[in-house]
């Protein structure tokens, strides 16, 4: 990381991103926090202060720089993204991944063609 006057450069995932204070960044509520019990809709909030760990953003604390996670002793309530093309992004791929999921009966014979059982192990690669 590379820490320049009020902005800083991370690494995620193989890409370099930049945060600034006063950038906005959006907050999704974890499936396991009390706040998705709560309320389910996406926060938006503004990057107050930038360490060297954390990153602390108005009226919801401090999270990490490497993982996005609130900083709490407990489960974590939000989880942080810097932009909302990676929020969506994430939001479509757990979407897809839930509909394959359910796709597939779990129990009982399974009523499919040789060669399209064959077609389907192909895609997943397995």
């Amino acid at each position: 990381m590379v820490l320049v006057i009020n902005e800083m450069y991370i690494m995620k995932e193989g890409i370099i991103r930049q945060m600034e204070i006063g950038q906005k960044v959006y907050l999704r509520p974890t499936e396991l926090g009390n706040a998705y019990r709560r309320d389910e809709n996406i926060k938006t909030s503004t990057i107050t202060k930038i360490g060297r760990k954390y990153i602390t953003v108005d009226r919801f604390g401090e999270f990490e720089i490497k993982t996005g996670s609130q900083k709490t002793n407990f489960t974590s309530d939000y989880i942080l993204y810097l932009d909302e093309g990676e929020l969506n992004l994430q939001i479509e791929q757990e979407d897809l991944v839930n509909r394959v999921k359910g796709s597939i009966p779990k129990y009982g014979k399974w009523d499919i063609e040789v060669e399209k059982l064959r077609e389907i192990v192909n895609i997943l690669n397995c």
